[in-house]
């Protein structure tokens, strides 16, 4: 899951358009609004913060008029969700797609069952954009896993990367795997990996006219209560960002 707007830069006082997407590869369907299904959703520029006003079933999720200059990012924080895995080699494969450790090890350790056992999982996603000018930067909400964007490509447009910092709990995530989708100019869609720094940090090649999602997941164990069965947890953090042609 991923936010994507319609057009990542627009003037003051137009329309800014952002879909809540789920699917694969940079491709998928633009899923409605649905509050219940929703913990935080908020748009932030220029130090201010904003929430979303939407109405349930919206498509797309968010719309709004600007009529300030600046970047400005939307953050989506979904409640959780529960998935069933009837098999561990269906898990496993996921969780070494996804770099998340000795999972086979540390799940016959904690005693967990072989089949039919439950993941709660809860998105953390951003997109930026630029409005006007775009001059700014964007910030460290504190959410419980995130990216940073460390520079701003709609006004540094001369730089040729972009640098991110991944966090989890407020701290820096060090040694973590970025997974990267670049599309191009003709909706082709590559896919790369990357890992972080000892201080959270990751610089990624980008091309001009190019988007970029980026995604990184974070393991760890549930905790279970009568209304939550799950052993395992999983925190995804996404950002999108698209790199200005010119």
């Amino acid at each position: 899951m991923w936010l994507e707007a319609n057009s990542f830069q627009i003037d003051t006082n137009g329309v800014l358009e952002v879909n809540i997407k789920i699917g694969e590869k940079l491709q998928g369907s633009n899923l409605p609004y649905i509050p219940n299904k929703v913990e935080e959703f908020y748009w932030s520029q220029n130090g201010k913060k904003s929430n979303v006003k939407s109405r349930l079933g919206n498509i797309p999720a968010f719309s709004e008029t600007f009529s300030e200059n600046g970047l400005t990012s939307i953050v989506y924080i979904s409640k959780p969700s529960i998935i069933t895995y009837e098999t561990f080699e269906k898990f496993e494969k996921f969780a070494t797609h996804k770099d998340l450790g000795p999972v086979k090890n540390l799940h016959i350790n904690n005693g967990f069952p072989e089949k039919y056992f439950k993941e709660t999982y809860t998105r953390f996603a951003k997109v930026i954009v630029g409005i006007g000018s775009s001059f700014g930067n964007d910030s460290n909400f504190g959410l419980l896993t995130e990216f940073v964007l460390l520079n701003n490509p709609y006004t540094d447009k001369n730089q040729n990367y972009v640098k991110l910092k991944l966090n989890y709990q407020g701290n820096p995530r060090s040694n973590a795997q970025v997974e990267v989708f670049e599309r191009s100019l003709d909706n082709t869609v590559s896919i790369f990996t990357t890992k972080t720094s000892k201080d959270g940090i990751v610089k990624i090649p980008v091309k001009k006219g190019y988007d970029y999602l980026f995604d990184a997941v974070k393991l760890r164990k549930a905790n279970p209560s009568s209304k939550q069965k799950a052993v395992w947890e999983t925190l995804w953090a996404a950002l999108m960002i698209s790199i200005p042609l010119e």
